[in-house]
């Protein structure tokens, strides 16, 4: 998959057409989330999809604000109950998302808050957790603006970089989430570029993240590199668990398509980065 083709134009799609997707597309998208990596490779998932009558079932029980987001099909997903769950689900899920946008498929998270009662709602009699519920179809029409965004002050031989945003999303730059052996010290592109690493950080700015905070910040510590995130009282843990998960398979995807794969371990290396209270170390990974 080129991933860094499908992150540069990545989208959240909320207004979908009244138009079934193909089986074959589907049986594509099966066949492609069967073999893709996981963060932890231990724990069942389950998918499940469901189409349109979602809709009428959640309409008052789900979405921000529960304005539920209509759509042709739903994907459902289940999972074990175990460590790094929750993280294990969104870094597959928006996986998933990336596949189907390859193939012209747009995609939504949507937001609940009790997941057993979406279980209840939709019928689903499984013993496994409600993790996420992703709406899934064609675009009504392509609102938002395309911008380019120019990334020849990190590297000038390097392309632009087309993304595609609401109105009103602003990127950070790469010296505004990277910083070098510890807190502060913000990274040199050029280095970075050393390193192998600066794509990752380019398109992994490019990740969706809950109310666009964009919280990740980036310790690069030689062949370490160190993940960690902003906390926010106005987000929940399952926020952050999935806003961290989507980062780590961002970075993951377009380090693997360009260089070498990675391998990321939650909690905190034992070395001491200077890192502000407002913020928390949540992975690594060696590189």
């Amino acid at each position: 998959m080129k991933y860094k083709e499908i992150i540069s134009e990545i989208k959240s799609v909320r207004d979908y057409r009244d138009e079934e997707v193909s089986q074959e597309l589907f049986d594509e998208l099966k066949q492609y989330y069967n073999k893709a990596k996981r963060l932890v490779n231990d724990i069942e998932i389950e998918v499940l999809r469901k189409n349109s009558e979602v809709y009428e079932q959640l309409k008052d029980s789900a979405g921000y604000n529960n304005k539920m987001i209509k759509a042709p099909h739903y994907l459902i997903f289940l999972s074990e109950e175990k460590e790094h769950y929750i993280e294990n689900v969104g870094y597959a899920a928006q996986d998933i998302m990336l596949k189907a946008w390859s193939l012209g498929i747009g995609s939504c998270w949507i937001t609940f808050e009790d997941g057993e009662k979406i279980k209840e709602k939709l019928q689903i009699k499984s013993d496994k957790k409600l993790v996420a519920l992703i709406a899934m179809g064609y675009e009504v029409e392509h609102k938002n603006k395309v911008l380019y965004e120019n990334v020849s002050e990190y590297n000038p031989s390097k392309a632009d970089v087309k993304v595609v945003e609401d109105n009103t999303s602003e990127r950070l730059g790469i010296r505004d989430i990277v910083f070098m052996k510890k807190w502060g010290e913000k990274a040199d592109p050029d280095e970075l570029v050393n390193y192998g690493l600066l794509e990752g950080f380019t398109y992994g700015r490019l990740a969706p993240s809950t109310k666009n905070r964009q919280p990740w910040r980036f310790i690069v510590d030689y062949g370490r590199v160190v993940l960690t995130l902003k906390k926010d009282s106005y987000v929940s843990e399952y926020e952050e668990k999935i806003d961290t998960a989507v980062i780590m398979l961002y970075f993951n995807a377009v380090l693997e398509s360009t260089l070498y794969g990675i391998e990321w371990k939650f909690g905190k290396p034992d070395k001491d980065y200077q890192v502000p209270d407002d913020y928390k170390i949540v992975g690594y990974c060696i590189v």
